[in-house]
């Protein structure tokens, strides 16, 4: 059994691993930033102390007082932990318009409890290397990442009701490099209202003003929001 002070340094470690991987998510200004996600980890670590090595003066009972047997399930606390965190985990997500958010913050909060288990056994090597994969993976492969192409939400575009508007409309689209995967539209009045579903951009969503600007030159294009 490790010493006291191998504890304490064990659960500052899982504190640091935690506070690097909240961090990359707070400056991406998620829900769960640095306290959560040192909170978890930290007390994974804890408590995978407490499973591993918080039972052993019960062998010293059983061997003082004649037991001949007595049986212990250190990986029972532990075991735990992973499904314990589902909680804290769904509560990141949420379902907005433009689809579901919060599944990478919640994967990383479920992560990062497995860092802190990690820690709390003493496998630093796998520990560190958990946390810098993490870390990395977050932080390059994020969602709106020009590798992975830059995530939209809906545009909505009022017509003309003439019936050549929609295929107008496309044309225009196409050298803006906008490819809608889904296309609805109804009619109210004498206006057609088009809905572009569109998951991929070729810019940052904060720049997808700029980008269908040149949508409102067009005559018979009343509005155009997103």
């Amino acid at each position: 059994m490790p010493g006291t002070l191998e504890c304490l340094l064990r659960l500052a470690l899982s504190a640091v691993f935690g506070g690097a991987i909240g961090l990359e998510r707070e400056l991406r200004l998620k829900g769960a930033g640095v306290r959560t996600h040192l909170i978890v980890c930290f007390a994974a670590c804890m408590m995978m102390l407490v499973s591993k090595y918080g039972f052993m003066d019960m062998l010293e009972f059983a061997s003082a007082n004649g037991y001949d047997i007595m049986k212990l399930d250190p990986s029972r606390i532990a075991a735990g932990l992973v499904t314990a965190i589902g909680f804290l985990g769904a509560g990141t997500i949420f379902a907005r318009s433009q689809g579901v958010t919060g599944l990478t913050t919640a994967a990383g909060l479920w992560a990062t409890v497995g860092i802190g288990m990690t820690v709390g056994a003493g496998m630093y090597a796998i520990s560190a290397f958990g946390a810098a994969f993490i870390v990395v993976i977050q932080a390059v492969l994020y969602r709106d990442h020009v590798i992975l192409g830059h995530v939209a939400a809906a545009v909505f575009i009022h017509l003309d009701d003439a019936p050549d508007s929609l295929e107008r409309l496309l044309a225009v689209l196409k050298p803006l490099g906008i490819a809608p995967d889904q296309c609805r539209y109804e009619r109210r009045d004498d206006i057609l209202v088009v809905e572009l579903h569109l998951s991929r951009l070729p810019c940052p969503s904060e720049q997808l003003g700029e980008l269908l600007a040149p949508l409102m030159g067009e005559p018979y294009i009343k509005s155009v929001r997103w």
